[in-house]
């Protein structure tokens, strides 16, 4: 057969069947192949230049990442070597973290990794930390050193550590222009003996010779603990905040200030960007909720009872309520027998020298007279409007003393001078102490709108009479304006002259303080300098 008559027919023959099958509807028409999936384009990833910076600043890491197919993208960043850290997020794109303290230039190298889901893709980068100079006093106040230095509980914990004022830390000029446009209080000139302007900003270059780190326009926030701190191992790193936003931050600086003398050692103020000025109901406030004492290159170490020494790592504290709601309250009060020399008062020369304010303990103020220190802790430095200082003849207008009476009633301390009959026998207020010096107008002290405290969380009211009277003193109490006494205000304002316009801090509200009695145990530590 011819060959092209055989093609022919066999191609008729396969349309007739093809016809004959999709007319019979007994089968489909095959369907196309699915198309292939879409490649994948793994994310492009430069964990960012490497960086040169000093010890305790706020570093930044600025990656830049990018992906093709626009995929939602996720982020872990680990440090691989190098001094201990902790990232303020190490799930987040651009995380920052506080440069650890190093004796000597050390290398920190981080891996950022980053997955789409699919394929994950690293990179790294490396962090050289550097020793920052540190001036004498800085040395010298961050030494360890402990000298009859009260502990309040026999645990350690956080008692405080709330926000108490904003902005007015480390302002370049201390000008009344410029105190006003930081939102700081200003009172001057002041007409009294000595011939002052009295403001809450603190200038920048005193700021940065007293602390560990660097600040400008920050608020200041003091953290109270139940125990001293071994100071040697404070550095801005040890503490990380929760703000009410979700943010996490550092402090930008640590100091001891006002608590630096040696029996005062268990409150350390920081200065940072903590919040705003807003009250807890507004919808733009910004403040700390929480405290966490987190792990660094040298963990903070509280020392208590018997010296013993124990790490604060995994401390926490928290709050629910603006800085601006409500001002200072006390979270301690302390009754010790004087004895017979003010032990662990002053104990760094050039603060003693310029402080203006020492000598201020109860011998200093009251000589033989003194039998009893109620000291009190406070949240903050108390101050009757938050710019003026307390004076030592003010007790009546801010403390009442709760002693239990023969019949078992309470008897309040309200009166300066006066005998009160207690269970036990007699008890006298002498006044207040641990604020500024003695009046003395030979000496060109007055207690006047001049007058200058420590203005540190310790306040002592000094006492007098039997010793039995004094174990049953029970409460300190600050009755406040609700009680028709004065109210205390974080050092913040707003002072007799306040600006129109600003917000300032809050005066406290009543509080009531048990007494512990520490005549048998000072309830007290020591310890070297490191």
């Amino acid at each position: 057969m011819n060959a092209h008559l055989l093609s022919t027919s066999f191609a008729a023959l396969l349309i007739l069947t093809l016809s004959a099958c999709s007319g019979s509807g007994s089968s489909a028409p095959i369907p196309p192949p699915p198309p292939p999936p879409p490649s994948n384009s793994a994310p492009v990833v430069d964990a960012g230049a490497d960086q040169s910076v000093a010890e305790d600043v706020m570093v930044q890491l600025s990656p830049t990442v990018s992906d093709a197919d626009n995929d939602a993208l996720t982020y872990s960043w680990s440090r691989i070597s190098g001094p201990y850290m902790q990232f303020s997020d190490s799930m987040t794109e651009a995380p920052n973290f506080i440069a650890p303290d190093v004796a000597s230039p050390k290398d920190i190298v981080f891996e950022l990794s980053v997955s789409d889901g699919t394929e994950t893709v690293m990179d790294s980068i490396t962090v050289s930390v550097s020793p920052a100079p540190e001036n004498q006093l800085v040395r010298t106040t961050f030494n360890g050193a402990l000298m009859a230095a009260d502990y309040w509980a026999e645990d350690p914990m956080i008692l405080s550590a709330g926000m108490g004022f904003d902005n007015i830390i480390a302002i370049p000029e201390i000008t009344e222009s410029a105190v006003r446009d930081a939102g700081g209080a200003w009172f001057g000139p002041v007409n009294c003996t000595n011939f002052v302007t009295l403001t809450t900003a603190t200038p920048q270059a005193g700021t940065e010779n007293v602390s560990k780190g660097h600040s400008a326009f920050d608020d200041g926030l003091p953290i109270v603990f139940s125990w001293p701190v071994a100071l040697e191992t404070a550095d801005v790193s040890d503490f990380q905040f929760t703000l009410n936003t979700g943010e996490i931050v550092f402090p930008n600086a640590i100091t001891l200030l006002p608590n630096w003398e040696l029996s005062e050692r268990n409150v350390i103020v920081t200065f940072g960007d903590f919040g705003n000025r807003g009250l807890q109901d507004e919808a733009d406030a910004v403040f700390p909720v929480r405290l966490d004492i987190v792990e660094d290159a040298t963990p903070l170490t509280l020392v208590g009872p018997g010296a013993q020494e124990v790490s604060a790592v995994g401390l926490h504290w928290t709050t629910d309520r603006s800085a601006y709601d409500a001002g200072p309250v006390l979270v301690g009060a302390k009754l010790n027998a004087v004895g017979n020399a003010p032990l662990g008062e002053g104990g760094i020369p050039v603060l003693v020298q310029n402080s203006g304010a020492l000598p201020n303990d109860e011998f200093a103020l009251y000589g033989a007279e003194a039998d009893y220190r109620l000291r009190v802790l406070t949240t903050g430095g108390f101050s009757p409007d938050g710019l003026r200082s307390l004076t030592p003849d003010s007790y009546e207008s801010f403390f009442r003393v709760h002693v239990r009476g023969a019949n078992g009633e309470t008897v309040l301390l309200e009166k300066v001078g006066q005998d009160y009959q207690v269970e036990g026998g007699t008890l006298r207020v002498l006044g207040l102490a641990d604020l500024g010096q003695r009046l003395d107008p030979d000496a060109g002290i007055y207690y006047d709108d001049c007058y200058s405290e420590d203005r540190d969380n310790y306040i002592d009211i000094i006492l007098t009479g039997d010793e039995a009277a004094a174990r049953n003193v029970t409460f300190v109490e600050i009755p406040a304006l609700e009680g028709g006494y004065s109210a205390f205000f974080n050092p913040g304002g707003p002072g007799p002259e306040p600006f129109d316009g600003v917000r300032y801090s809050a005066p406290g509200p009543a509080d009531l303080e048990p007494v512990i009695i520490a005549l048998d145990d000072p309830m007290r530590v020591s310890r070297s300098a490191r």
